[in-house]
């Protein structure tokens, strides 16, 4: 299964529809959302362009927390996790957050998979031990280019995508 992994939005409407394009060009069925959509018209745009499965997690850009999980429950096929998940997904056990510290300490526990994060606008991977850990970059294309990763969970790998 390939993933499309997306953090960082930032109300970046534009970057989140070519992503999401590319994601489903390249033949993604799920997605994976590390945090700051920054608000509920984000969240939404995503929702009814994205036409598979979500699962995604708080960052430190969305205020109205509680409105974000109320809109959740209305969309099928999307499950928002708060500020961490622990996902079965295709054989596979994820952990999405956020931040990147919560992240390594999750990636050193050894339970998982794969670990994704954001918070630091920077794509990069590396494993620790058996456990992929990595940021997928900004959508936003603020602090750097602009682009997102997809996650094979057949071989546990990583691509980087430039938008």
């Amino acid at each position: 299964m390939l993933v499309a992994v997306l953090s960082d939005i930032h109300e970046h409407t534009t970057n989140l529809l070519t992503a999401l394009a590319m994601a489903e060009q390249l033949g993604c069925t799920h997605l994976f959302c590390t945090g700051d959509l920054a608000t509920l018209t984000t969240f939404r745009t995503l929702r009814e362009e994205w036409p598979h499965g979500i699962d995604l997690v708080f960052g430190n850009n969305e205020f109205d927390r509680h409105s974000f999980l109320r809109l959740a429950e209305q969309f099928h096929h999307t499950s928002h996790h708060g500020d961490a998940a622990d996902i079965d997904l295709d054989s596979r056990r994820v952990f999405l957050t956020h931040y990147p510290q919560v992240a390594a300490q999750a990636a050193r526990s050894g339970k998982y998979d794969a670990v994704f994060f954001g918070h630091t606008h920077r794509a990069e991977q590396q494993f620790c031990g058996s456990t992929l850990l990595a940021n997928p970059g900004e959508i936003a294309g603020v602090r750097s280019a602009p682009g997102f990763a997809v996650y094979n969970t057949t071989t546990n790998s990583l691509t980087f995508h430039s938008l």
